[in-house]
């Protein structure tokens, strides 16, 4: 498998952690204020970077293969 579709599966791997991190947040803040949000924040704090970091990677990796190309 070519380097630059390990990229775009680190990619979609990491918008993936990122929205399962980042939308229970943001829904939880705009619908129910006032609900206690401890899931939505332990989801954040623990999925959303490595979320963060397997989409940069996968960029980076993409960038390379396609360099390489």
């Amino acid at each position: 498998m070519r380097l630059s579709r390990w990229g775009i599966a680190f990619i979609q791997l990491g918008a993936l952690l990122l929205a399962i991190g980042l939308v229970p947040m943001v829904v939880m803040a705009t619908l129910f204020p006032d609900a206690s949000a401890l899931v939505p924040v332990l989801l954040s704090l623990s999925v959303a970077p490595l979320g963060g970091v397997c989409l940069l990677a996968g960029i980076l990796m993409w960038g390379i293969g396609a360099i390489r190309r």
